[in-house]
Parts: C-alpha cells; structure tokens; sequence
C-alpha cells in the first residue's frame, strides 16, 4: 500500500497492480487516485472470460472452482471457516456487486436498443408523415386538373352548341326569307296587276342584282365583281361578312361571318369593299 501511495504522490502515469491482498481494495476509498478492477470469472465453465469489469474489486474464486470440482465438503466448509467471516462478507458482497453491474450493463444495453428502436420508428413517421403529405398534394393536384379538364371540355361543348344554335337560328331565317321571297315572286307572276291600282313596271332581266356577261364573268350591279377576300353586306344577317368561295356554276357564294361560314345566293349579297386588283 506504500509503494501504491508513493507511486500516487510522484504523479506517476497509469499503474495496473495486481494482487490478493484484500486491503488493497480499499484504497479506492481514502485515495481518489486508486479505482479497483477485475476480470470476470465465468463459473459455469470456470474459466475468465477475460473482460475488464472496471469500478469492481477482485475477489479469489478458489474455494468455489474447488467445490464445482467435487473437492470434499468438509474440506471446503473448513476452508471458508479458515478464511473467516469478514472474507466470506467481502467476497459476498464483491459478488453483488458483480451481479448488479452485470445486470446494469444488460439494462443499459436494452435501453440503447429501445433507443435505437425509438430513433428508427420517428424516422419512419416522419417518412410516412410527408408520404401522407405528398399523396395528400398530388391527390389535390390530380382532382384540380381533373375539374380543369371537365371545365375546358364543357365550355368546348357549350361553345359548338351555341354556335350550332346560332348557325341553325341564321339559316332557318334566311330559308323563311328565301320562302318568301319565292312566295311574293310566285304570287306576282300570276298575272298584271289592274292600271289604276299597279305602279309601272321597271324593265328588269332578273331579280337579283347579279348578272352574268357573255364571258361567263359575274357582275355585281350594285358595286361591281365580288372575289375572294372582298366584304359584302348580307341584308337578311344585317351584318358584313367576307367573301371566301364563289361558285359560278351555281350562283352561289360562300361567306364568313364571325365563326360562321354561309351559302348563300349571289342576289342574297352586296359588294362593300373590293380588294384591290393585282
């Protein structure tokens, strides 16, 4: 214990000291420079498993390695009476020491494992949590574009419907008007009309402001050729609308008002504006 207080005093580097002396044990408790230490003994298999149980103090294993190996037990039982009551108490004592550390470091163990497992299992609600986040975000952005495409669809149908509505309502009104007009014509080629009650009678080679020439030309005689590309006035719309197919064969002329496209006669029509010749 001398030497061990000298070695202390000199501030010598690490020291390992092994020995039996039990007092030597307690220097650790009036010398803050001491700590005990052991090797564990594995007394099913009686052998060390030569693992450092540092903080406990050793204690000799003699008596009990003599007794597993089948040493008489009057024997024995003198032994630890040699060995005295205060031996039997330390070796008892180094013993529960050994066995609470033991359990200590296997509940410690246990609960580095939960804590792993604690760890683990937040990492995997958190990755569940901004699954849930981004299933939640791509669901809302799937049904968005869902509605946007079912509301640019229905505001296409109800477009072609009410354009269909438009170009029904036009050409039932310019067919009731053509009705008329064949109607009115009818009706005054039944006969004259009394002198005193008819105005005279312009002379006129057809009721259309449209007459053909010998070169097969159309000519309007209200303002001159009507072409592709010109503006025309269309009395039964009461609108303008551009010229962009005539066909000569049957006096008809093709015209576009907005978005609608009409067939219409060539009487039916009114030159505005021609395009300037090339």
């Amino acid at each position: 214990m001398s030497l061990l207080g000298s070695f202390a005093e000199a501030g010598s580097f690490l020291t390992l000291a092994t020995t039996h002396h039990g007092e030597l044990k307690t220097l650790k408790y009036s010398n803050d420079s001491f700590e005990n230490a052991c090797v564990e003994f594995d007394e099913e298999n009686l052998k060390p498993t030569f693992r450092i149980l540092w903080g406990i103090p050793g204690r000799s294993n003699a008596i009990n390695i003599a007794e597993r190996l089948g040493l008489p037990l009057d024997i024995i039982e003198s032994s630890r009476h040699l060995l005295g009551t205060a031996g039997a108490e330390i070796n008892a004592l180094i013993m529960d020491m050994e066995k609470f550390k033991q359990e200590y470091h296997e509940q410690l163990q246990q609960a580095q494992h939960y804590l792993m497992q604690s760890k683990e299992l937040h990492n995997d609600l958190e990755v569940a949590q901004k699954s849930i986040v981004d299933h939640g975000i791509a669901q809302r952005k799937r049904k968005s574009r869902v509605v946007s495409e079912y509301a640019v669809m229905a505001r296409s149908i109800i477009h072609k419907k009410f354009q269909q509505y438009r170009e029904s309502a036009v050409a039932q009104r310019v067919l009731e008007e053509e009705k008329a007009a064949e109607k009115a014509k009818s009706e005054g080629a039944k006969g004259p009309e009394p002198a005193s009650t008819s105005a005279p009678k312009k002379t006129q080679n057809t009721n259309s402001s449209m007459v053909t020439e010998a070169n097969g030309k159309i000519i309007d005689e209200n303002g001159g050729i009507p072409e592709v590309g010109d503006l025309v006035y269309v009395p039964k719309l009461k609108n303008q609308a551009t010229v962009v197919k005539i066909d000569s064969s049957k006096n008809e002329v093709q015209v576009q008002a907005g978005m609608m496209k009409l067939k219409l006669k060539l009487k039916d029509v009114k030159v505005q504006k021609q395009r300037t010749s090339r």
